[in-house]
């Protein structure tokens, strides 16, 4: 899905274009070998077409190679009135392509960092892995 097909004229696209920006907490959806699914909350950075996750080298990158299709939400923990839900595609990029030390991450992350004592480089070291989510379908 290209910038293009987020129609922000539709205020429900507008919405979530602004939480895509704003929220720090993103769940996401995969699906393990067998079949059974797998969710966790992850720190995000939304770049106007595309949704890119650091992790390590766990369940969440291990059941990639597997089934590339996601589920993303992101919800206000405030009775679940403001869900926005996003079906997607995941790549898993170059380790080392891309890390948190980018800058707009390290902007957006900046409390976060600092509460873990981490900067986007030392944080990079240990979250090794960029997968790239390109959204295909918003609920």
């Amino acid at each position: 899905m290209d910038k293009s097909s987020l129609d922000m004229s539709q205020p429900r696209r507008a919405h979530a274009e602004e939480r895509l920006r704003n929220d720090l907490m993103i769940w996401l959806g995969t699906v393990r070998p067998d079949g059974r699914p797998h969710l966790v909350p992850v720190w995000f950075l939304w770049d106007g077409s595309t949704i890119l996750i650091f992790s390590k080298n766990d369940h969440k990158v291990r059941n990639l190679k597997s089934n590339q299709r996601v589920m993303l939400a992101l919800d206000d923990t405030k009775g679940g009135e403001d869900v926005v839900m996003i079906e997607g595609v995941a790549a898993l990029l170059e380790p080392g392509s891309v890390t948190p030390a980018l800058p707009a991450y390290e902007k957006k992350y900046a409390a976060k960092l600092a509460e873990f004592n981490w900067t986007g480089e030392s944080m990079g070291r240990e979250y090794t892995e960029p997968i790239s989510i390109k959204p295909t379908k918003f609920y």
